[in-house]
């Protein structure tokens, strides 16, 4: 059930900045800070002009705007609500993604669709470490948050970090959880490469996308504190749900 947000008026009156940004940052910072939550309504363009003073065309650009970035969504005939909020996981520390998202109140599932032992491909077995004639598991697991599908993921394990794995511990807890509660494997690093690809129909499909559609697409090889390479891993990702945050310093 949506609630109509209650919004203080803003003192716009910032010279730098036109009156249809000064009232997008306000909005955005209102977002931002837990004020205006995921399902709440706005005011209408008419309540909002008459609360800051400005004209209706001001406040349909900063809406506009807030649409763009994916903040707000805008229905016809009921009004701009506040968006659901993406997912959210940091670059600055190696987690699993349920590690990342309890923190943020998401609740993850995982559905593996497949977990045998395969030949990997030459680029793989050189990656963790093994000779022609071995074999590694291969994963293949389909990542709901909140029951929406966020991720469709290809993993490659090394033999020695498969062992013991089942199923069923693949479907509750993360791979990097069952490392080391499994074997007592200290992690150490992951080298990430993150770009941007065009789904296939299988993933269009799996994700609920709509042709064409663009993906978050990410390679990840996690190792221990010895550098063994664990595993390989490549998920591709709803980018309308996802998103990596990183601080830099300088």
């Amino acid at each position: 059930m949506t609630s109509k947000a209650k919004i203080v008026p803003a003192n716009l009156s910032d010279a730098g900045l036109t009156l249809s940004s000064q009232l997008r940052e306000f909005i955005r910072s209102q977002i931002h800070a837990g004020d205006l939550k995921t399902g709440d309504q706005l005011p209408s363009e008419n309540e909002l002009g008459k609360m800051h003073g400005v004209s209706r065309i001001t406040v349909r650009q900063a809406l506009a705007d807030l649409t763009a970035e994916g903040l707000i969504v805008r229905m016809q005939g009921k009004g701009a609500f506040v968006s659901p909020g993406k997912v959210r996981q940091e670059l600055t520390r190696l987690q699993g993604l349920t590690e990342a998202l309890g923190h943020q109140g998401m609740q993850v599932r995982t559905q593996v669709l497949m977990w045998k032992k395969l030949q990997a491909p030459p680029s793989i077995r050189t990656l963790l470490g093994l000779g022609a004639k071995q074999h590694c598991m291969a994963l293949q697991t389909l990542r709901y948050v909140d029951n929406k599908p966020l991720s469709i993921n290809h993993i490659w394990l090394n033999p020695m970090a498969a062992k013991g794995l089942t199923r069923d511990s693949l479907e509750t807890a993360d791979l990097l959880t069952l490392y080391e509660a499994t074997h007592g494997i200290r992690l150490a690093r992951a080298s990430v490469e993150i770009t941007s690809a065009l789904a296939t129909p299988v993933q269009i499909q799996q994700l609920g996308l709509t042709s064409p559609a663009a993906v978050l697409k990410v390679e990840k090889t996690v190792f221990a504190h010895d550098e063994q390479a664990l595993h390989c891993e490549q998920s591709i990702y709803n980018p309308a749900m996802f998103r990596y945050n990183i601080d830099l310093s300088r």
